[in-house]
């Protein structure tokens, strides 16, 4: 060992920022003040102080979803447990966040002395088998095995995108690495897993095989592509076959929406006619990167394909159906196979394609709303389309502005950012603060309803803290929208929530200089879009609703989604 190793906080903190990270969320504690110290006095990351650790899961969320990793920081149980619910969501959409959480020493736990934030057992072992199922990976560390333990950990991090966890006891935390530091690797000089070449080569046959006998391929791209940087190889493979694609609700915006060669969005019964008449109608579908047939992405449910038309490329292994298996079963598989190298292998194949039928192309939403009529959701949503310039990054809170918004047709080169499959409302707003910082060169404009913004609007005072600009617009309908939907807007009392002045909020968390205002008619939304998009600085716009509430989910469909009818006798 050199007398000059780091500790083990300062060795953790200085490997995880090597992968390219620089900012870390989070809350101090006085169990992780060794970890703390070890970020504030790292040369090349940014301490962000959230308003409370659920919040800082969330901005980590929206970080790692631009930057492609990102990392909180709590303390023992009362810090980690609140993060658990925003760690979640990163497991569910795949986010590679590396969770540090300081823990009391060894020898209080050893000793089994009752401390603060523990259940006054003297046990401290209920939590990590918590936070351990919000991870793909997970390692105690101390000096002996912090060099060795990272690397695992990390590694299986990126593999599988998705959340990390590591905790420290104190004593260890402070005592120097022991063993040999290797070399670190980036995000950029990660080494992804190998494929078999014996599996790689009968894939690629299979696949090559496939597309020249199809006459009606559809390519289903999905989100897993932007978290491995794929997006540049699949662009290429469409370039190169002239197969049209879709993409679903999580999906969304993962290729260009104004690619020739893009269609819309395909999501059951909710999209367009001749996009869904097209994706169902295909006698083959190449999914790239792992469809998820979850609820919303099926349109409730309504969508009709059948797993024989599939060939499924996932991260690490290529499914496919074969006649008459249904669509949650595969009956043959190759593994382990990488989907870089897959798409690589096609890029290098001479690939002919036949498509008999010209494709649909893609459709805006509708106009909706005169510049003096009262803001409606349609007449929102046809403003922000229109608002939206190229590299744009519109976040859509989970509910009734995500429902609205994922029919819009994007600019260029703008993404758009949903926490689709996990759906925690109140995501967006501190996922927002985490966009600005990944991307500071970049228009955030965040849309959310405000219910979910009254869950985590503290981390308004946060953006301001840290020189975040947005452009938030808070639709204020003075309940929970997207439950009146579901429920076939029943008024109940349980969806009315507290009338805040929105308006209000950023002077009063101390946000000095931001643009606010109260918007009730279209043509004033224009006018504070347009203020909002010239000036240099942050923007809170409410959007004063009054009461509208959308169409109502049809009985028939809400009952077939959430199986609500008998079964058939």
């Amino acid at each position: 060992m050199s007398a000059t190793n780091p500790t083990v906080a300062e060795y953790a903190v200085a490997r995880i920022a090597a992968l390219g990270i620089g900012h870390v969320f989070g809350l101090p504690g006085d169990f992780s003040f060794p970890i703390n110290d070890a970020i504030e006095d790292h040369p090349n990351l940014e301490w962000i102080l959230s308003s409370n650790e659920l919040n800082a899961a969330y901005s980590a969320d929206g970080y790692a979803r631009v930057h492609g990793a990102g990392m909180i920081t709590t303390t023992f149980g009362v810090g980690e447990l609140s993060a658990l619910n925003g760690q979640m969501g990163c497991m569910a959409e795949r986010l590679p966040v590396f969770h540090l959480v300081g823990a009391p020493s060894s020898r209080i736990m050893r000793a089994r002395r009752v401390m603060h934030h523990s259940l006054g057992d003297g046990r401290y072992d209920h939590f990590t088998p918590i936070m351990a199922a919000a991870s793909c990976a997970h390692a105690v560390l101390d000096p002996g095995n912090a060099v060795a333990e990272l690397e695992r950990v990390i590694d299986t991090a990126l593999r599988e995108r998705r959340p990390a966890y590591l905790l420290f006891p104190e004593d260890y935390a402070r005592m120097p690495v022991l063993g040999t530091i290797p070399e670190p690797y980036s995000l950029r000089t990660w080494r992804p897993p190998q494929s078999e070449p014996g599996e790689l080569k009968a894939a690629l046959r299979l696949i090559l095989d496939r597309l020249a006998k199809a006459r009606r391929p559809v390519i289903l791209p999905t989100f897993t592509l932007a978290r491995y940087g794929m997006e540049d190889l699949v662009n290429r493979l469409l370039q190169k076959t002239g197969i049209p694609f879709a993409t679903g609700v999580m999906d969304k915006s993962v290729l260009g929406e104004r690619h020739p060669a893009y269609m819309g969005s395909y999501r059951g019964e909710f999209s367009n006619p001749k996009v869904r008449a097209y994706v169902e109608g295909a006698d083959l579908i190449l999914d790239l990167g792992g469809l998820l047939f979850d609820d919303l992405s099926t349109g409730f449910s309504s969508s009709h394909v059948s797993r024989e038309k599939f060939i499924s490329v996932q991260p690490t292994q290529i499914v496919l159906g074969e006649n008459g298996t249904e669509i949650q079963s595969y009956t043959r598989s190759f593994s382990p196979v990488w989907i870089g190298d897959v798409l690589e292998g096609l890029l290098a194949e001479t690939i002919v394609v036949t498509c008999v039928e010209k494709p649909p192309l893609p459709v805006p939403a509708p106009g909706a709303g005169t510049p003096e009529e009262h803001i409606t959701f349609p007449s929102l949503r046809t403003r922000i389309q229109s608002f939206l310039k190229d590299r744009d990054l519109l976040v859509a809170e989970t509910g009734t502005s995500s429902l609205q918004l994922s029919s819009i047709l994007l600019p260029e080169d703008a993404r758009y950012l949903n926490q689709s499959l996990w759906g925690s409302i109140g995501w967006a707003t501190p996922a927002t603060l985490g966009v600005c910082l990944a991307a500071p060169d970049r228009r955030v404009i965040l849309v959310t309803g405000d219910g979910s913004h009254q869950l985590t609007a503290t981390e308004i005072g946060v953006m301001g803290k840290y020189g975040a600009k947005p452009i938030i617009l808070v639709a204020n309908n003075r309940l929970f929208g997207i439950e009146e939907f579901l429920e076939g807007n029943a008024s109940r009392d349980y969806n009315k929530i507290a009338r805040w002045r929105y308006a209000d909020l950023p002077a009063a968390m101390g946000c000095d200089g931001w643009f606010t205002t109260i918007v009730r008619t279209n043509g004033e939304l224009e006018e504070a879009l347009d203020r909002a998009r010239r000036d240099d600085k942050a923007a809170y716009i409410e959007v004063d609703m009054g009461e509208p509430l959308l169409a109502p989910l049809p009985p028939e469909l809400l009952a077939k989604e959430y199986q609500l009818e008998p079964p058939i006798a």
